[in-house]
């Protein structure tokens, strides 16, 4: 019999890259929307530039996430970290030459939306390919406490991309970016040389439901959106926050929303590596108790007007999130029937990328109108969470 030690141990390699992936988005999210402003950009120009690439992982996503129940999750994997890691290069090259203005400003932004471009349609594979690796591997009593773990390497990845906006404060971009495309090749390297798929057989023997029903995974994709959408409005105005609302300079602002998105992502992460297998409940509780916290969470940030209220509330909210999100991604796993786990993560990133497209730009437009509102708007966003919660369960 398996044991969770040696379950771990299997994991651990594609968890890595995955987490890889996750610094490099996390770092982007968080420095972009002040360099932005350096490079010349407008806040609402650097939130389409963010969710541009959400946009391209909604389109691609469906037809990664089939391709992996054809040619197997690993080839999925494969190409996702390839362009994972080629994304930031491109970035770091177009950013260099704005900064030394070998580039105009309306030159640089196409490039940079291109890049975007070409990293989300070729990375778009990778967390359909991802979970229905795990659910390849999990029995429906641990499917949670798998997700979670998949959960667990982007909140790890999110420590490290908010940290190194933490470190560098906004004064040496590049050379993050170059670091973290080699991170992300290393996480490729350890996928080709470690990670192997279930055969065809073994996964047709598994088969619980001929197709994918889109109505038993519903409610489960509606809090996948607005699950993701809160976070990514977090990560996009938190600094902007500290800046016009608490009076930090930009380099502070910087490095302080960094250090609390930081903060909110280990909690999320130890939430999802070890709190979910200690809670033992099923899915649709773990949504529930989730989405509670996740409502009072918000409600202290919009209410927060020290940068410790604001970081006090972002962990608990990055707890909260540990909690509601693997026990989502379970229920979506679990309603959808072994045949049909690439197709249902396929469809479930098309509501992360949606969620992920609109975040920034909706945190951008409703900090033009107060500092406040983003957290305002999250907090009614998350009690339709817990109203949707409410009324799930695994067997209806």
């Amino acid at each position: 019999m398996r044991t969770k030690k040696s379950f771990r141990l299997e994991v651990l390699p594609l968890l890595a890259a995955l987490a890889a992936n996750a610094a490099a988005q996390a770092f982007l999210l968080v420095l972009l929307p002040s360099l932005g402003r350096d490079l010349g950009f407008d806040a609402l120009e650097t939130g389409l530039l963010l969710s541009s690439a959400a946009l391209f992982l909604v389109l691609f996503a469906p037809a990664w996430g089939k391709i992996s129940e054809r040619a197997g999750r690993k080839p999925v994997l494969l190409i996702g970290l390839a362009g994972a890691a080629l994304g930031p290069l491109l970035i770091a090259i177009v950013i260099s030459f704005r900064i030394d203005e070998a580039l105009d400003r309306i030159p640089a932004l196409i490039l940079l939306f291109a890049a975007r471009a070409a990293q989300s349609m070729l990375s778009a594979g990778l967390l359909p390919a991802a979970q229905a690796w795990m659910a390849d591997r999990t029995a429906p009593e641990n499917r949670a406490e798998g997700m979670g773990l998949l959960g667990a390497s982007y909140g790890i990845g999110g420590i490290l991309g908010a940290g190194l906006a933490f470190v560098v404060g906004g004064t040496h971009p590049l050379v993050a970016l170059v670091s973290l495309a080699t991170l992300v090749l290393f996480g490729f390297g350890l996928v080709f040389a470690k990670v192997t798929d279930r055969t065809t057989s073994a996964m047709a023997q598994s088969l619980s439901y001929p197709h994918l029903d889109m109505r038993r995974i519903a409610p489960g994709l509606a809090i996948t959106l607005i699950g993701v959408c809160v976070y990514a409005i977090m990560q996009h105005v938190t600094a902007l926050r500290l800046e016009d609302s608490m009076d930090l300079s930009r380099p502070d602002a910087i490095s302080s929303g960094g250090a609390a998105l930081m903060g909110a992502a280990i909690v999320m992460a130890l939430t999802q590596t070890f709190g979910i297998g200690k809670l033992r409940r099923p899915p649709h509780h773990l949504i529930r108790i989730g989405a509670a916290a996740g409502v009072l969470s918000l409600a202290g940030v919009t209410l927060a007007t020290t940068p410790a209220a604001l970081f006090a509330s972002l962990l608990v909210l990055g707890g909260a999130l540990g909690i509601l999100l693997p026990g989502n991604l379970a229920l979506i796993s679990i309603k959808a029937g072994m045949n049909a786990q690439g197709r249902a993560a396929g469809v479930n990133a098309v509501a992360q990328g949606l969620a992920m497209a609109a975040g920034p730009v909706a945190g951008a437009a409703l900090h033009r109108l107060s500092p406040l509102a983003p957290g305002a708007a999250s907090v009614i966003l998350m009690l339709a969470a817990l109203i949707i919660g409410l009324g799930v369960r695994e067997k209806s």
